[in-house]
């Protein structure tokens, strides 16, 4: 067996022992191919694992965003975290109608190419002080807050987050399996506004970093006092 080419990572091979240089040729020592054997059977388990585990998605479900006309091609969305199909429109991610949709309806989307494009949305982590409940009116933090809720999704946890989120006049979206929920919800591309009291805070926080340490892109957050 004989590799070509005179670089330094094959320098550094035969400095390990796994390769040799005769006439101008690096060849695997008996050393190189005991190695390269061992290492190609993990690969392939490794490979065979991971085949296992990966989802090969063929087929999908969208909510369709204009009219969709079977086997159109169709360009694929994460629109408020919810999937959806434009026909005709560029997308990194795309897919043929299996049958017709008017707006808003059910449309399955088969042959698969690409991936949907997304990035996550950002959590603002609402800190709520026991002292500040039962108080009218907005401080300045909340009012702030409540300038971007257009664009938001509340979430609100424990009953001093569902009585804030009322004080402020919010209707929480998210009120059961909150810290999943709002994570997951993040990683779909939705803002959340999280409500939850003090006491509560680093538990919200561990579920975002747990969640940010297995993915390529991270959920942004802050945490902010309200009240």
């Amino acid at each position: 067996m004989t590799i070509q080419g005179t670089s330094e990572y094959a320098h550094g091979l035969e400095e390990d022992g796994l390769l040799s240089l005769a006439s101008g040729e690096y060849r695997a020592t008996k050393k190189g191919i005991e190695f390269l054997h061992d290492h190609m059977q993990e690969l392939r388990s490794f490979v065979d694992r991971a085949g296992k585990e990966m989802a090969f998605v063929e087929t999908t479900a969208a909510i369709a965003g204009g009219s969709i006309h079977r086997g159109a091609r169709l360009g694929l969305f994460m629109e408020d975290g919810v999937l959806v199909a434009h026909e005709g429109r560029a997308s990194p991610s795309t897919g043929v109608a299996v049958h017709d949709a008017a707006k808003s309806e059910f449309v399955r989307v088969h042959n698969l190419e690409g991936i949907v494009a997304l990035r996550p949305g950002r959590i603002v982590v609402g800190r709520i002080r026991s002292a500040s409940l039962g108080r009218k009116g907005a401080g300045a933090a909340s009012r702030r807050v409540l300038r971007s809720t257009g664009k938001i999704t509340v979430a609100a946890l424990d009953i001093a987050g569902v009585v804030f989120a009322r004080e402020l006049g919010l209707k929480p979206r998210i009120e059961f399996g909150v810290l999943p929920a709002t994570v997951e919800a993040a990683e779909r591309g939705v803002n959340v506004l999280l409500l939850l009291p003090e006491e509560r805070v680093a538990e919200a926080v561990q579920a975002i970093e747990t969640a940010n340490a297995r993915l390529e892109d991270k959920i942004p957050y802050e945490t902010v006092t309200l009240g």
